[in-house]
């Protein structure tokens, strides 16, 4: 009787895998219900190997995204996730990732993205206009998801060679770069003080997606030459020659 229960077992066991090695990805997207603000299309493969040809969140488009599930992190009862997007002849964000935890708090581990600069500079309803030049560098080494919005962070945020132009001139900031971290559910990112412009700022999103920040200007020998008469408008420097920078 034992063995008959086992050979049952065994049989559902290599049936259950079969169908989902053969369930279309297509279909079981339809089952999912997706915030309003993030959109697919064009998703093809099996839940092992699934293929979106684009993704929008809000009004960022990422294209061509790949994602692969690992059998082995299904039998351990931790789905692991590997995901790739992007591409150097397409538009949009380009990156991988590993995603595991999802029946549980979620991990984020390994990510390298790069962004355009201007896509994050669209975003701040600025008061005049600016495009933001080259490329912004993310990487994750480690992020779980908590409350309000994590529990731990381990990763930095580059921007090299960076550079905006506004009023039709182009002004260079050398590299700036802001290690992430997570302080009580919020996320903080402290920019190095290390950079032409003289920056040490620590900002902080929190709950709802709030912003705040505070931090220093104190302008070197390598501050961009155009930015000094606008000096003014931050008001007087202290006593150490800095200006106070705080939203």
């Amino acid at each position: 009787m034992k063995k008959k229960f086992a050979y049952i077992a065994i049989f559902f066991t290599a049936y259950s895998v079969f169908v989902l090695a053969l369930m279309p990805a297509n279909w079981l997207m339809a089952q999912i219900k997706l915030p309003k603000n993030i959109t697919i299309a064009a998703v093809e493969g099996t839940i092992w190997r699934t293929r979106i040809e684009q993704l929008m969140v809000d009004d960022v488009v990422i294209n061509q995204v790949q994602s692969s599930l690992s059998f082995m992190s299904l039998l351990m009862l931790d789905p692991k996730l590997d995901i790739s997007f992007g591409g150097a002849l397409v538009n949009g964000p380009e990156g991988q990732l590993t995603i595991s935890g999802l029946l549980s708090d979620m991990v984020i581990k390994d990510a390298q993205i790069a962004l355009a600069a201007n896509t994050v500079t669209a975003r701040l309803n600025l008061a005049v206009d600016v495009i933001a030049h080259e490329q912004l560098a993310l990487t994750i080494d480690r992020f779980i998801i908590g409350t309000p919005i994590c529990r731990e962070l381990q990763g930095n945020l580059q921007w090299r060679n960076a550079g905006i132009t506004a009023f039709d001139e182009k002004v260079e900031f050398g590299t700036l770069k802001a290690e992430l971290t997570c302080d009580k559910g919020e996320l903080v990112a402290d920019i190095e003080p290390n950079n032409d412009l003289g920056l040490s700022y620590r900002a902080q999103l929190k709950q709802g997606g709030h912003f705040s920040g505070s931090g220093y200007l104190t302008p070197g020998a390598k501050f961009p030459e155009q930015l000094r008469s606008a000096l003014s408008f931050l008001g007087k420097p202290d006593n150490k020659g800095r200006y106070r920078l705080k939203i």
